[in-house]
């Protein structure tokens, strides 16, 4: 019987389809993400040019309500060139006025008022409250509220490291010992996790940055940095 580990043995069977795959996976991993972009952005387009069309539409409607305009008196869209980045402003004009009232103390006690209303909903509350945590999330990343750093934890038998995002440090009186709160994500999906209480030594900071480790975590550890330390 061969020596030969059994999967390069199966891989040198089949040397020509390795061959002939190579370049098949190296033009869609040039190609997937350019795609993957544009279709996002298009579909933000679409939805924000959705949004803007919904709005005036209903402005006009008021109105002609309120002039009791007849069909043929009544305010319509009229098509014109470059409508198109019209309908594409309202939506973000709205957004940002929305931001200015909610920014002062009025419009802030109004929007907390609607946020209290809405989480004492059954069901209704907890899908609210689940988004609402997810966009204050993103929205805090490039804030004092980020991330600040990549670390190590040993686990589960030494020699074995979870990957993990320090997010604060604190003195815990109750050991009296000064310790690390880390988010450990899961992989591929790094939206969801657990987060640990780690005592400060048993805490190895990496050189990774957080794009090297996000990077590594969503493809499930097959981007990796070429080069690292620990501390």
């Amino acid at each position: 019987m061969s020596d030969e580990p059994l999967g390069q043995a199966r891989d040198s069977r089949h040397p020509r389809i390795r061959m002939a795959l190579k370049p098949f996976l190296a033009g869609m991993a040039a190609v997937i993400p350019v795609l993957a972009t544009g279709w996002i952005i298009v579909l933000v387009f679409k939805l924000l040019h959705r949004i803007g069309r919904a709005i005036i539409n209903l402005a006009l409607s008021g109105l002609n309500t309120l002039r009791s305009a007849t069909p043929e008196e009544a305010w319509k869209i009229e098509y014109f060139p470059g409508d198109d980045l019209l309908w594409l402003f309202i939506p973000l004009a709205l957004l940002f006025v929305i931001g200015l009232a909610v920014m002062n103390k009025p419009g802030h006690r109004f929007s907390s008022w609607i946020d209290d209303s809405l989480t004492r909903i059954p069901l209704l509350g907890f899908i609210y409250g689940t988004i609402k945590q997810f966009v204050d999330a993103v929205r805090n990343l490039g804030g004092p509220r980020k991330f600040k750093g990549v670390a190590y934890i040993e686990y589960p038998s030494p020699g074995c490291r979870l990957i993990g995002f320090v997010t604060g440090n604190f003195h815990d009186p109750q050991t009296k010992k000064d310790v690390t709160s880390v988010f450990i994500p899961t992989s591929p999906n790094p939206m969801t996790g657990f987060v640990i209480i780690v005592d400060d030594e048993k805490v190895y900071d990496s050189e990774m940055s957080l794009e090297e480790a996000g990077k590594m975590i969503l493809s499930a550890g097959l981007v990796a940095p070429e080069s690292y330390e620990l501390k």
